[in-house]
């Protein structure tokens, strides 16, 4: 089958230039229709290989002072306030998560301008937890703020009849609560990656090497229990031929897989990805989840939301509004899927 690209391709390696390489052959592939290209490693991996005209590089520099560039008007008050208005953004000192966070709001922002989209993301693991962090929408920015500015708010209320006692100028919350704009990005990039696969793709390579096979388990499992389990998987080292050949039970035939130990990472391209998962009737959610075992996976319900446990990973999983109400009655691991029964 001729390869079509989804709207929203995302693209991880252990290797930069497996994962060069695959994007490079897609390009190829896609000819006169090639996507727009967004290398987030953040380490301009594919300067020099793409034309720059399909290419957008992040860079957490670049990118964090052109956000600043946009937001310093609404955040003059505060500054004036806080007696920073000659602050020099390249001297401000590194924040924990921020780079994590300026990759979320760049993915959010060319996703909502090019309806067909290539991401190379970073390594696997690094990439899988940036679009967990992605998938939470506007809650990424608002859920930390929102506290702070109500409380705010309130405090300014309370102070109101002191502004001209203590000639202080005390600034509203609305200059950093999220635009419309932005929160609009923020949404679209969440719905489309909580849909079903489909509507996005994962193409991931890992490396296997011999007698790796648990390790390559605990790699895949961890990425389906984020919600995004690999719709194409390829495997190069020295062990991949033989995984493959004599498939592990916890490796379902439905994930498309492919050694490229001897075959180009195009090799990846051809296979067809794999199908979503659907349920089999109304009381009934399926989950993808390869590479989990029963005995090491813990399922909890509280009100609308399932929380699942594997080794320390923790997912959230609010119910669709068909099983609102209901009670999970019984689950059932099997074939790489998690089988759940609402009543």
């Amino acid at each position: 089958m001729p390869y079509q690209h989804p709207a929203l391709h995302l693209v991880s390696a252990d290797l930069p230039e497996l994962a060069c390489a695959l994007v490079a052959a897609e390009q190829e592939r896609a000819a006169a229709e090639a996507p727009v290209i967004l290398d987030l490693t953040g380490e301009a991996w594919l300067e020099g290989r793409l034309p720059q005209a399909s290419l957008i590089s992040y860079g957490a520099i670049p990118y964090g002072l052109s956000l600043w560039e946009q937001l310093q008007p609404r955040l003059d008050p505060w500054l004036e306030l806080l007696e920073l208005k000659q602050l020099e953004p390249l001297l401000a000192p590194p924040l924990p998560g921020l780079d994590m966070l300026l990759r979320c709001l760049c993915l959010a922002e060319a996703h909502a301008r090019h309806p067909r989209l290539t991401v190379l993301l970073p390594a696997p693991s690094e990439a899988a937890a940036l679009l967990e962090l992605a998938r939470t929408g506007p809650a990424l920015v608002e859920g930390l703020l929102e506290p702070l500015l109500l409380w705010w708010d309130q405090t300014r209320q309370s102070l109101s009849s002191l502004e001209l006692v203590l000639r202080l100028r005390l600034p509203s919350s609305v200059g950093l609560r999220l635009d419309d704009t932005w929160r609009g990005h923020l949404q679209c990039l969440a719905e489309a990656l909580r849909a079903e696969q489909g509507a996005w793709q994962f193409s991931v390579v890992l490396d296997q090497a011999d007698g790796a096979a648990e390790l390559l388990r605990r790699r895949v499992s961890a990425m389906a229990l984020r919600g995004f389990t690999p719709t194409r998987l390829g495997l190069h080292g020295s062990g991949a031929s033989a995984l493959l050949a004599s498939r592990p039970a916890w490796l379902p035939a439905v994930l498309p897989a492919v050694g490229l130990q001897e075959q180009e990472p195009a090799a990846l391209l051809a296979l067809e990805a794999a199908a979503p998962t659907a349920a089999d009737a109304e009381d009934q959610l399926v989950l993808p989840l390869p590479g989990v075992l029963k005995d090491e996976l813990d399922l909890q319900q509280i009100g609308s939301t399932l929380v699942l446990r594997v080794r320390g990973l923790r997912r959230l999983l609010t119910l669709p509004e068909r099983l609102e109400g209901k009670t999970c009655s019984g689950a059932r691991l099997e074939g790489g899927c998690l089988e759940l029964r609402f009543g």
